[in-house]
């Protein structure tokens, strides 16, 4: 039986927009624009943990303010929304909950922190269907690098391809793939939409809704 990895933000909560549009004002604020940036760069800088972020956005994109005043920019946003107000994309739950009663185990890898996801994950009540979350603030590690994934293949206690990854993120399909796990690609448009033809080339799968993807005959 496989062993199932879920991205969060994207995949099961409809929460991008949280990440993405502050990301975009503050580039176009000093100058920039974010769609612009090669696809692998944007890809690198969406994967670095939330306080890595920030002081990547302090020291080379807006250089007029402090990493404390970046995080304050960001955090009156994303906390309330996490812990009060994001809500599961269409079917997640109840996939999610299937899938557990089948037997299979499932696991969080996620670029967010964990003190965000475990509100949103409580309050919607699936915090309890994964056996292990990982994210770069909890295990040190960030989702484009090989020791992420190995922490997940080693919690999981399966060979890499005995594991599937359910993601909608290009360089995280990119670099689980690389540690031969398994990858379904997850539509979440307009924020994926300039990815999604590499995200099909490149995942193994790939679905509109994570809750039309039908495991039993993978």
């Amino acid at each position: 039986m496989y062993g199932l990895i879920f991205d969060i933000d994207g995949t099961i909560l409809d929460s991008m927009h949280i990440w993405i549009k502050p990301l975009e004002d503050i580039f176009k604020k000093y100058g920039y624009d974010l769609n612009k940036i090669p696809k692998e760069k944007k890809g690198e800088i969406e994967a670095l943990p939330f306080y890595d972020m920030c002081e990547f956005l302090a020291e080379n994109i807006a250089r007029d303010m402090t990493k404390d005043k970046v995080i304050e920019y960001f955090e009156q946003a994303i906390e309330n929304a996490y812990a009060n107000d994001l809500l599961p994309k269409n079917g997640a739950v109840d996939f999610l909950k299937d899938l557990k009663k089948k037997g299979y185990i499932l696991s969080v890898a996620s670029s967010t922190d964990y003190k965000y996801l475990e509100k949103a994950l409580k309050r919607i009540e699936i915090f309890d269907l994964f056996d292990f979350v990982a994210t770069p603030d909890t295990i040190g590690y960030n989702k484009s690098e090989k020791d992420f994934w190995e922490y997940s293949i080693k919690k999981h206690g399966k060979f890499p391809d005995n594991l599937i990854l359910f993601d909608d993120a290009l360089y995280a399909i990119k670099a689980a793939k690389r540690e031969g796990i398994k990858t379904i690609g997850i539509k979440d448009f307009p924020w994926n939409e300039k990815e999604w033809d590499y995200i099909k080339k490149e995942a193994d799968y790939f679905v509109d809704e994570i809750s039309n993807f039908d495991i039993e005959n993978l």
